[in-house]
């Protein structure tokens, strides 16, 4: 339940690899970099994130996540959720996973040296699931989230459909989802969508969305 606005980006170009020199691990997660340019002079770059990036990514999550959902789940709830997901020792962990799979994506976006924007995708669940993607709220529509999105797509294997869930209430989050190919596919009643992953008796209602890319040409 998410997400961002963007604008149109320029045609992403290959950008080479110049201050990373460790380990051949660490070169092939470098060497996946997409760039492109948001103003004069500033270079977007999407990449693989590592697991320096947590404290970047908390401090986007714990500002942007109850941003967008303390109106959807209550602040209360939206805390409970940013104290479990987004310490650094969580988002080391959750790093380390996608890095390890083969079927999942952690990518965070990097301007002038910080990460402005990050995605989390994977397939621990039933389906291949985008969990998350946030900007830094004062970077948005900027293209931020396009990058992101592309870049994820462009990673899937051929044919690879995912699915995310997206609060009804966020009618911004579903258009943004919808220029990147989703559809919606059904509503979601009650509040067991949002227990997923997270330590909690009972958690609010917040009718959702469930979305799927691709959308479907029959």
């Amino acid at each position: 339940m998410t997400r961002t606005n963007s604008h149109e980006a320029q045609q992403p170009q290959a950008d080479s690899l110049r201050r990373h020199s460790g380990t051949l691990a660490q070169a092939r997660l470098y060497s996946r970099r997409k760039t492109l340019m948001t103003k004069p002079g500033a270079t977007l770059v999407v990449r693989t994130a590592v697991i320096a990036d947590a404290p970047s990514v908390a401090a986007i999550g714990r500002v942007a996540f109850p941003a967008v959902h303390n109106d959807v789940v209550g602040p209360e709830f939206a805390a409970v959720v940013v104290e479990q997901t987004y310490s650094i020792e969580a988002l080391r962990e959750c790093i380390t996973r996608c890095t390890a799979a083969i079927d999942a994506e952690f990518l965070v976006a990097e301007q002038d040296g910080d990460v402005i924007g990050y995605l989390h995708y994977d397939s621990e669940g039933p389906e291949p699931e985008l969990h998350r993607i946030y900007v830094d709220p004062g970077r948005k529509r900027g293209g931020v989230g396009s990058a992101l999105m592309r870049e994820l797509h462009a990673r899937l294997p051929p044919g690879r459909q995912y699915v995310l869930f997206v609060a009804e209430a966020n009618t911004d989050a579903q258009a943004f989802y919808q220029r990147h190919g989703l559809v919606v596919e059904r509503k979601v009643e009650g509040s067991s969508h949002l227990a997923i992953g997270i330590k909690v008796d009972v958690p609010p209602p917040a009718p959702a969305f469930v979305m799927r890319y691709p959308a479907s040409t029959t």
